[in-house]
């Protein structure tokens, strides 16, 4: 069995997001207690990415894992996505608005600084998950393979197939789900009193 790449990337998205959520939190307690201001934009974002990361982990992770029947294709693509757009937008805010201070310094500004560190770092980590559920989904055959990936199975009714009526022949034609081509299931023959029906095997 191979090394599952994915499983010490998903364990550093959750403990970084954790320690954003720390980090945020701490920069956040200090202008609510003491400053007459909400906390900056830009932090309350990255506190709103931690949590969502860490939530989107729990699901990629371990729902995923323990629960492949309730895997859906479109969720699991819609977090990694929303997940690598998050952190750019958060790291990206937060640089800018760190860039505008006078001065920045103490406990308070150090954790806004790691915040941008954090965040950059998780910003790639979630490129590289894109990228490589992109590759997995080009090698197994588009988005088709990529449901099959993340485990999401598909049901399709299993009937006994269309049929039409062949106007050459006058035969009843079957199409099978395991057999691409037409197979007769009846031929009609005629006879001089009337008509009269041969089966075939």
């Amino acid at each position: 069995m191979g090394f599952n790449i994915l499983l010490p990337i998903r364990v550093f998205q959750a403990t970084f997001s954790i320690v954003i959520i720390g980090l945020s939190g701490f920069v956040a307690h200090w202008y609510n207690t003491n400053t007459a201001y909400l906390p900056p934009s830009p932090i309350s974002f990255l506190l709103f990415c931690g949590v969502y990361s860490f939530l989107s982990v729990l699901y990629l992770g371990l729902v995923c894992k323990l629960f492949p029947k309730t895997s859906n294709p479109y969720a699991v693509l819609s977090l990694e996505i929303t997940n690598l757009l998050f952190w750019f937008a958060g790291f990206a805010s937060l640089s800018v608005f760190l860039s505008k201070l006078l001065f920045c310094r103490g406990s308070v500004c150090g954790a806004a600084r790691a915040d941008v560190g954090i965040a950059t770092c998780l910003f790639v980590s979630w490129l590289v998950t894109v990228a490589l559920l992109a590759r997995d989904a080009i090698r197994s055959g588009g988005f088709e393979g990529f449901k099959n990936q993340v485990g999401f199975l598909r049901h399709r009714r299993s009937g006994s197939g269309s049929h039409h009526r062949s106007p050459s022949m006058g035969s009843t034609v079957g199409m099978s789900a395991k057999h691409p081509m037409p197979l007769p299931t009846a031929m009609t023959m005629k006879k001089e009193g009337g008509y009269s029906q041969v089966s075939l095997a």
